[in-house]
């Protein structure tokens, strides 16, 4: 069996919303500062931003195709300039840093005030 590799953002409108999912949510999320609910591995927005996140996809070449049920109501192929994989790439990137940031958030509220102090000193220097 042949994998074909789509490079295009799916977008599914449920209602007044549009849903999408996996490494295409993970592009909006790049690209909107959309959050990806983890529970359903997807980014969700309302029609009302639709028109800001087609020229966001427009603005960095990214081919598109947005369904209303199983309908095609808008699409957009980039062909060549598709730029699907390297803003993935970004995507993902981001996506590692802001999990390792947040981790080490967790970690920084549940020092005591002294070990505080000392962890904010070493930041502090780091980044002066």
């Amino acid at each position: 069996m042949v994998k074909i590799k789509k490079e295009l953002i799916e977008l599914r409108k449920s209602g007044k919303f549009y849903n999408t999912f996996g490494d295409d949510a993970i592009i909006l999320h790049y690209l909107m500062g959309y959050r990806i609910v983890a529970e359903k591995g997807g980014v969700g927005f309302p029609e009302t931003a639709y028109n800001k996140v087609i020229n966001a996809l427009e603005d960095a070449e990214i081919s598109y195709v947005v369904y209303e049920k199983e309908e095609v109501i808008a699409e957009k192929n980039f062909k060549k300039l598709n730029d699907y994989k390297n803003v993935l790439k970004k995507g993902i990137n981001e996506l590692s840093l802001e999990e390792r940031f947040n981790k080490i958030e967790k970690k920084i509220r549940g020092l005591n005030q002294k070990e505080l102090d000392y962890v904010l000193e070493v930041i502090e220097n780091a980044i002066s």
